[in-house]
């Protein structure tokens, strides 16, 4: 894998490097880092990860392994994973680090996150088949959507947002093995109670969505998943 893929990912703005594999010395990454996260909030900034070990732990997972593999960041608390899938239940994929026998986790619909455990103030589900619709069909309009996560007291909120829903360019997207589609840029912006986001999904002609950039929570920010295979 080149360096201009990993700097297409953006990789640059994501906070601890990725699982060990079993040849590669073992650190931490964005699931075994979740223990400490509260604790980072109030510290000082996490540092950037080494791209060199992003791209070491990608080529090793690309080359040694079998089925689906995608990056995992976290924009705020910059984190970032290579992860696999290892549960399905229908339309919902949960995924864990590559490499790693933890068992923090992240699931996703289509490529857009929908839960988390184990990361800290994780979100508990989303609702989201209404913007799933819209942008897996690239078909610009309005759509609203619910996410439930867990507060600093351990509570469960839950937060709605209305999206208006946009289409954009045409673009090629590659993935870790070289394959190159042409997908569409969807944007939703979103309006909440107390912030307005901008969400974005990169969808191919079949609907699938190779990268979503999706809100996750107050604490979490932005969370990024992308193909890798």
């Amino acid at each position: 894998m080149s360096m201009t893929f990993l700097t297409r990912l953006g990789l640059f703005g994501c906070v601890a490097t990725l699982a060990a594999c079993s040849s590669v010395e073992n650190r931490q990454n964005v699931f075994t880092v979740g223990k400490a996260v509260i604790g980072q909030l109030s510290a000082n900034k996490p540092a950037e990860p080494d791209p060199d070990e992003v791209a070491r732990v990608a080529q090793h997972a690309l080359t040694h392994s079998t089925g689906p593999l995608a990056i995992y960041r976290l924009e705020e608390r910059k984190a970032v994973a290579i992860i696999r899938p290892i549960a399905r239940n229908g339309a919902y994929r949960t995924w864990a680090s590559y490499g790693s026998s933890e068992r923090r986790s992240v699931s996703s619909r289509n490529g857009v996150l929908t839960a988390t455990r184990g990361l800290g103030n994780d979100l508990m589900s989303s609702d989201i088949d209404s913007l799933l619709a819209l942008v897996s069909h690239r078909q610009a309009g309005a759509a609203s959507i619910e996410q439930r996560y867990l507060d600093g007291e351990n509570q469960t909120v839950t937060i709605r947002s209305d999206c208006t829903v946009s289409r954009g360019e045409s673009e090629a997207f590659a993935d870790g093995t070289g394959r190159t589609v042409r997908v569409t840029r969807m944007m939703a912006q979103c309006d909440q109670d107390e912030r307005r986001v901008t969400n974005s999904y990169l969808v191919t002609d079949a609907g699938e969505i190779v990268q979503s950039r999706h809100w996750a929570g107050p604490t979490m920010g932005h969370s990024v998943v992308q193909r890798l295979r």
